[in-house]
C-alpha cells in the first residue's frame, strides 16, 4: 500500500470513533459554540453517494452534531501532501457544495444544515495557505457582497507545542504528539511518551496505543511485531522494544549499504571501486536517516561522514 494511501485509511479509521472526534473539537477548537454541541448525538455519515467532479477530492470524514435541536455537519479533512496547496480553501468549497447539492437532492430539504469544516495537516511545511477563499481573489471594484467566501478551521500538527500536548493529555494529543516527533525525539523523550500514553491507557482503553505503535512502526518501517499492549507494564515493555527495534533498523541499513559498496569495488576489481560504493552507501544511508529526521551528529556518528558533507546533502536534497 503506498504511504499516502496507508495515512489516509489508517487517520480515517482513527476518526471514525466519535470519542476521537468529541476530543479533538473540545482540545484543539477554540471557539465558543463547541460547549452547545451535543456530542451524544455525533453520528458518521455515509459521504461515498456524493459525486466528485474533475480534480476534487473526497472528503473523509462527515459527521452531523445536534446543536439546540438543529443539525450541524462537522467535516474533517485529511491532508497527507508534501507541498501546501495554497487553493485549499478552494477545493474544500467545491466538496463542501457537492455534498450539499447531492444531499438536498435527496432529502428535498428547504433549508441547509450549517457547516464546520475542519482540515487537518499533518505535513513537515508550515501551513501557510489563506484559510478563506476571498484572501484568494485580486482585490477589485467588485463589491463584497458578490465575492464567494467560504473559510476552515486549521489543525497544523507541526503548529502545536510539544508542552500543550502533554498537558492535554488525550488519545488526540498522544496522536498529534507522535505524530510531530521525529524517532530520535521520541527515543529522547520516551519517558515523556510513556507518561502520556500511560493516561490515554487508563481512561480510554489500550486500543488507540495499540494504533498508536502500529502506526510509529509502519512509518518507521520496522518489520517488528510485539505483543499487544493491555496494561501500563506492557507500554512500558513495548517502548523499550520499539527503541530497540529502530536501532537495529538503523544498523542493518548501514551494514547492508557497506557490504552492497564493498560487492560492487570487489566486482570491478580495483580498491577505488570499494571506496566508491562505501562512500555512495555512506551518501544514501545519510539521506535515509536525513528523511527519518536525524540530526547530522548523529548521521556523522552513524555514517563516517564529515559534517560538511551531511550539511551539503541536506542542500542538495532541499533542491529536489
Amino acid at each position: 500500500i503506498p504511504m499516502s494511501s496507508y495515512h489516509d485509511k489508517w487517520y480515517t479509521r482513527i476518526f471514525s470513533d466519535p470519542k476521537i472526534v468529541e476530543e479533538l473539537l473540545r482540545s484543539f477548537v477554540h471557539e465558543e459554540f463547541i460547549e452547545e454541541l451535543d456530542f451524544s448525538s455525533l453520528k458518521k455519515l455515509n459521504t461515498k453517494f456524493v459525486p466528485v467532479s474533475g480534480n476534487s477530492r473526497h472528503a473523509d470524514i462527515v459527521y452531523e452534531i445536534k446543536s439546540d435541536g438543529q443539525s450541524a455537519y462537522i467535516y474533517l479533512f485529511l491532508e497527507f501532501q508534501s507541498t501546501v496547496d495554497r487553493f485549499m480553501a478552494l477545493r474544500m468549497n467545491r466538496y463542501l457544495l457537492e455534498f450539499y447539492q447531492e444531499n438536498q437532492r435527496l432529502n428535498g430539504e428547504k433549508h441547509l444544515n450549517p457547516p464546520f469544516p475542519v482540515l487537518i495537516y499533518n505535513g513537515d511545511t508550515k501551513w501557510n495557505a489563506p484559510t478563506s477563499l476571498r484572501e484568494l481573489f485580486y482585490k477589485s471594484s467588485v463589491p463584497e457582497k458578490y465575492i464567494p467566501d467560504f473559510s476552515y478551521f486549521k489543525i497544523a500538527i507541526n503548529e502545536i507545542p510539544k508542552r500543550e500536548l502533554v498537558k492535554i493529555r488525550n488519545a488526540v494529543s498522544a496522536i498529534f504528539y507522535v505524530e510531530n516527533s521525529t524517532p530520535e525525539e521520541i527515543k529522547a523523550n520516551r519517558k515523556e511518551l510513556v507518561s502520556l500514553l500511560s493516561s490515554v491507557i487508563k481512561d480510554e482503553g489500550a486500543r488507540i496505543v495499540d494504533a498508536i505503535f502500529e502506526r510509529m512502526r509502519k512509518t518507521q518501517k520496522i518489520d517488528k511485531k510485539v505483543s499487544v499492549i493491555k496494561s501500563v507494564e506492557d507500554l512500558v515493555e513495548v517502548t523499550g522494544m520499539w527503541e530497540t527495534a529502530v536501532k537495529r533498523h538503523e544498523k542493518q541499513i548501514l551494514e547492508k549499504g557497506i557490504e552492497k559498496g564493498i560487492e560492487r569495488g570487489i566486482e570491478r576489481g580495483i580498491e577505488r571501486g570499494i571506496e566508491k560504493g562505501i562512500e555512495k552507501t555512506q551518501k544514501e544511508n545519510a539521506l535515509k536517516l536525513i528523511e527519518k529526521g536525524m540530526d547530522n551528529s548523529f548521521i556523522h556518528e552513524i555514517t563516517g561522514l564529515s559534517l560538511k558533507e551531511i550539511r551539503a546533502l541536506r542542500k542538495e536534497k532541499k533542491k529536489v
